[in-house]
């Protein structure tokens, strides 16, 4: 009887050798073999599942941002100012394993981004998740919590940047989690001042 195969887990256990190869051996130096290699894989069954390193690199990248796709995808529409201002502080308060993951991602694949593909692949979580703050910033428009002459569209897009670069900062320039929560507060301090839809509102 043919032995079953998961081919989702499959995928995924390539991925995590080929993270891991490309981490260890630098990106351009790893060869589509030495993936195989370190998943344990003839090389033609690998091509099962991708045609070339540069289809798994793009594959990780996918795998990534659709976890934190997920996870603000999981969010409750907010109906306070301060919720949404919550929610933002949960995003960009990462833990120490997933800062290092960040050091690690641009090791790896900051060539990549001389690829319009690849540099397409990651804008457009960003816009997407700029449009998830947007819809947010609408709503508490709506309610009156967020000044309506604010452009929702704008504002959402730029806190998309602002917590990419809270998140970069973190990974790459070994950031103390106590310093980065000050910024993080602090900035949300400011944002909360600014977004009032009134300055009498405490």
């Amino acid at each position: 009887m043919p032995k079953i195969v998961d081919k989702a887990k499959m995928r995924n256990d390539i991925l995590d050798a080929a993270m891991c190869a490309f981490a260890e051996k630098g990106y351009h130096a790893t060869s589509v073999s030495d993936v195989a290699v370190a998943a344990g894989l003839a090389k033609g069954t690998l091509y099962i599942y991708f045609d070339s390193k540069e289809a798994m690199t793009t594959a990780i990248v996918d795998r990534h941002f659709a976890t934190l796709e997920d996870q603000i995808a999981c969010g409750v529409t907010c109906s306070t100012l301060d919720a949404f201002l919550e929610d933002l502080h949960r995003t960009m308060d990462i833990p120490a394993e997933q800062a290092s993951f960040h050091r690690v991602f641009f090791e790896v694949f900051g060539p990549s981004f001389a690829s319009e593909a690849f540099t397409a692949h990651v804008a457009r979580f960003f816009e997407g998740l700029g449009a998830h703050y947007a819809k947010q910033i609408a709503h508490l428009q709506e309610l009156g919590e967020i000044a309506g002459h604010y452009h929702a569209a704008s504002i959402g897009r730029m806190l998309a940047s602002m917590m990419d670069g809270a998140v970069l900062h973190r990974g790459l320039f070994d950031i103390s989690q106590r310093r980065h929560r000050r910024m993080i507060q602090e900035t949300l301090a400011m944002l909360r001042a600014g977004l009032r839809s009134s300055p009498n509102r405490a």
